[in-house]
C-alpha cells in the first residue's frame, strides 16, 4: 500500500515541478519579448503636416504590460517548482526513515 501511496504523492510533485517549469518558461519567453522590445524602440516622432503638431511615439504600455504578466507567472512557477522539489525529497525521506525504522525492528527481533 506504501508503495502506490507514494507513486501518487510523486506523480502530483511530478506535476507541480512541470507546471512550475511551464510557468518560468512562460515568463522567460516574455522577459525576451520585452528585451527585444526594449532594445527595438526608437523614438519616433510622428509630425502631421496639416495640423503642425508632433507626437512621440513609444511602446511603453505594451513594455509594461508584459512585464506586468510576467512577474506574477514568474512567483507562481518558482513557487510551484520549489513546492513540487520539497514534496519529493520529503517524500524520499520519509520513506528512507520508515525502512531505517523496519530494519532496527528486525535487528531487534533476531
Amino acid at each position: 500500500m506504501q508503495w502506490a501511496e507514494r507513486q501518487h504523492f510523486n506523480h502530483g510533485s511530478q506535476l507541480m515541478q512541470g507546471w512550475g517549469a511551464l510557468l518560468l518558461l512562460i515568463a522567460c519567453v516574455l522577459w525576451v519579448w520585452v528585451g527585444f522590445l526594449i532594445w527595438d524602440t526608437e523614438n519616433t516622432l510622428y509630425c502631421y503636416r496639416a495640423a503642425f503638431r508632433c507626437e512621440l511615439d513609444t511602446t511603453m504600455p505594451k513594455q509594461l504590460t508584459l512585464l506586468g504578466i510576467s512577474a506574477p507567472l514568474s512567483v507562481v512557477g518558482t513557487g510551484l517548482l520549489v513546492a513540487g522539489s520539497v514534496r519529493r525529497q520529503t517524500s524520499a525521506h520519509v520513506l528512507r526513515v520508515i525502512e531505517m525504522q523496519q530494519s532496527e525492528e528486525r535487528a531487534r527481533n533476531k
